[in-house]
């Protein structure tokens, strides 16, 4: 996969789209229904083993109305129907509560604690691991 050039609008736009027609990778925006006012962003990276991995960010003011839960419960169902994933699962820091309640939210159960997963410089830090297979999508919390 190419690097991603992070200063030019153009190429980045490029890249996303060198990554959806390889497969790899979906970028999507979250725009407001009624204004496409931009209100964050998600992948969707496809692995091996037809498992899916999700990641979402949202401007601060977006948070607090389910625009995530529904962004994240709405590109699941569409991956299990759509590309056939029989897994889907995000990474959450142990420290990041509100992350870690939105995938309850949508339907996500957590499957415990990989040691030292992730790279930030030369440390390393744990992640909680949550997924959600295509039987479990009539768990989703309120």
């Amino acid at each position: 996969m190419p690097e991603l050039p992070a200063a030019d609008g153009a190429g980045v736009v490029a890249f996303y789209e060198a990554c959806r027609r390889q497969g790899s990778l979906l970028h999507l925006v979250i725009a407001d229904p009624a204004t496409d006012a931009y209100l964050g962003e998600m992948t969707l990276a496809l692995g091996e083993h037809r498992v899916g991995e999700l990641g979402l960010g949202l401007v601060p003011a977006a948070r607090g109305r389910g625009i995530a839960t529904e962004a994240l419960v709405t590109l699941t169902d569409w991956a299990f129907a759509q590309l056939h994933l029989g897994r889907m699962q995000v990474f959450v820091a142990p420290e990041n509560v509100a992350a870690h309640r939105l995938a309850e939210r949508a339907g996500f159960r957590s499957e415990g604690v990989l040691r030292a997963y992730w790279e930030d410089g030369d440390t390393r830090l744990d992640v909680i691991i949550l997924a959600r297979l295509p039987d479990d999508q009539d768990e989703r919390q309120a």
